[in-house]
């Protein structure tokens, strides 16, 4: 059972390794085109229609993604005063309930952010011309990232951290 539970941490990182090459990516994208956005609107005297539209689509794509490797590498702002006062058996079962309660969370972020994603289809961005549809399925997107690492933490936190 260890051997399954250690493989799908495994998986985990790996998966988040790849979001994090994602997140470069979109991140010299936005990069460049904020760039150009600035450059052809100063330099050349006409603004790009589109850029400030995909330049906000991609920072809703990457808030989403980061959060979940932020959340898997314990790095999100937590409130940590009563982790600090309970004992260390105590500490894993607050551990353990605190992400219970954030999968339900996740779980209600996958399922709504999906039905809207399917009601907005029917809107298309003005700047670019794709379907909103595309863009609020970030919300279960990230939905589904945050959960399967909250289940790595609850799993790190009941087998131990692997050595490497």
């Amino acid at each position: 059972m260890e051997s399954i539970l250690r493989t799908y941490l495994r998986f985990i990182d790996r998966l988040n390794k790849v979001m994090g090459y994602l997140l470069t990516l979109l991140l010299a994208v936005m990069t460049a085109i904020i760039f150009w956005q600035v450059f052809s609107r100063f330099v050349v005297g006409s603004s790009l229609s589109w850029s400030e539209e995909l330049s906000r689509f991609l920072m809703i794509f990457m808030i989403l993604i980061g959060s979940s490797i932020a959340l898997r590498n314990n790095e999100l702002i937590a409130i940590e005063i009563l982790l600090e006062k309970v004992e260390n058996l105590s500490k894993k079962v607050v551990v353990i309930t605190i992400h219970i309660i954030s999968i339900v969370f996740f779980i209600i972020l996958i399922k709504y952010g999906y039905s809207m994603a399917q009601s907005f289809s029917n809107q298309t961005a003005p700047g670019l011309g794709i379907s909103m549809k595309y863009i609020y399925l970030a919300l279960p997107l990230g939905g589904v990232l945050l959960l399967l690492n909250s289940l790595a933490c609850i799993v790190e936190e009941i087998i131990g951290k692997e050595e490497k």
